[in-house]
């Protein structure tokens, strides 16, 4: 896509350095010519050496003070710009969302207001906001802490086994640190929730444990869904992958890790209505399953930015940064005459090496579709890049590809189907 030049001089800032902080940094270089600073503890391999990027060391990042004084320097190194500040983790964005009145006029942070980002991340309330306008969820029952063990069997007497099991307090759990930890945990029986609760709270949870039906099917029943509402509330655009392949490490399983071009009218039609109703603005990015036996389609959870393979967006010819920049710098229609790309083309997105999707993906029309999307070129890695090609960025990729194979020969287990 031709770059966007902004009418107005601005200076994006994203806190942390995950692979999804290099992916929107790419998007901002690719879109609009410029360059992106990146804020991190150390200096960690996805912005290490990058061509497109400007690494700024701050230690000490969890000390809400040093944020607020370090993007302000970066303010007053940039005479005449704006700062627009971003997040490419959960707790990032509702930090930022927390710190948005304390940053001066030259600071922009495209993000809800806070108590809407910790409604709608808030998966028990996510649940609530699903019924309130007829979206399906999993069915969701949700135990505090308080309870105490011998009244959690009948709490979930209306759920069928197995069950999944994940914190509601998602920022707490990432700190905590204890043997067999795992993102999303399964247990076969209350007797198995029971335990793992256990060791959850002997590490220090105190959190409440959202648990759910299991909705059958493997890695390809996923879907990812990312939606930009205007500020008006209104959802201007939307676009859906298909999950072909997803992370099964324990501590990231879940993480969707190959997309290919997927269309669904009905999800679309879901999310805008849920959406609107809240009066949500801005990126949301949406986990939904599609259940087998019947085509329903299960919103798991939204994600108050986006999602860390979006990626998908860009191999699918769509603007990330255009829209956020024209909006809430330039002051401008997010969508008004802009090219968001051809709906049909058939494209793939994939954080692996691509030889694992042929071992790992085993649908014999898949494998016949990702043949002809590889003759056809359309594949978009995250670290291949033609104006970021140092030996730092070549080594990311190399880590990258040779860490994920390592990953699915321990951990990878054939999903369960049904």
């Amino acid at each position: 896509m031709p770059p966007h030049t902004s009418t107005v001089p601005f200076v994006p800032v994203v806190m942390g350095g995950e692979l999804a902080t290099y992916t929107l940094a790419r998007a901002f270089h690719a879109e609009l010519g410029v360059r992106t600073t990146v804020m991190t503890r150390g200096v960690p391999a996805p912005v290490r050496g990058s061509a497109i990027i400007d690494n700024e060391v701050v230690p000490g990042l969890d000390d809400l003070d040093e944020v607020v004084a370090a993007v302000h320097r970066v303010a007053d190194a940039r005479p005449g710009h704006r700062v627009m500040l971003m997040g490419t983790m959960d707790w990032w964005v509702e930090r930022l969302g927390a710190l948005r009145h304390r940053f001066d006029e030259r600071v922009v942070v495209p993000y809800p207001e806070l108590p809407l980002i910790e409604r709608l991340s808030d998966k028990e309330r996510f649940a609530q906001v699903c019924a309130e306008v007829g979206v399906a969820h999993p069915r969701t029952v949700v135990v505090d802490h308080a309870v105490a063990e011998q009244d959690v069997a009948g709490m979930l007497a209306d759920l069928r086994p197995p069950l999944v099991v994940k914190p509601a307090d998602s920022p707490a759990f990432h700190g905590l640190l204890y043997a067999g930890k795992q993102k999303v945990g399964y247990a076969a029986d209350v007797a198995e929730l029971l335990a793992l609760r256990r060791v959850m709270t002997g590490a220090g949870y105190a959190g409440a444990l959202v648990v759910q039906e299991r909705v059958p099917g493997g890695d390809e029943q996923m879907r990812v869904l990312t939606t930009y509402s205007d500020g008006s509330g209104r959802v201007r655009w939307g676009r859906m992958g298909h999950v072909l392949l997803e992370d099964h490490d324990p501590g990231m399983i879940g993480n969707p890790l190959a997309i290919v071009h997927g269309a669904s009218s009905s999800a679309m039609a879901d999310a805008t209505r849920l959406l609107e109703h809240v009066g949500w603005t801005g990126w949301a990015n949406f986990d939904i399953k599609v259940d087998p036996r019947d085509g329903r389609e299960h919103f798991f959870e939204l994600n108050p930015r986006l999602g860390r393979s979006h990626g998908y967006l860009t191999a699918a010819g769509h603007p990330v940064a255009t829209p956020w920049v024209r909006e809430h710098v330039e002051g401008l229609d997010p969508y008004e005459g802009l090219d968001v790309g051809a709906e049909t083309d058939d494209w793939l997105y994939s954080i692996v090496p691509v030889p694992l999707l042929r071992r790992y993906v085993t649908d014999p029309r898949t494998k016949e579709r990702l043949a002809r999307i590889r003759r056809t070129g359309r594949v978009v890695r995250p670290f291949v890049y033609g104006p970021d090609r140092g030996r730092d960025r070549r080594l990311a990729q190399l880590k990258n590809d040779v860490l994920y194979a390592r990953s699915f020969a321990r951990h990878y287990r054939r999903p369960v189907t049904s």
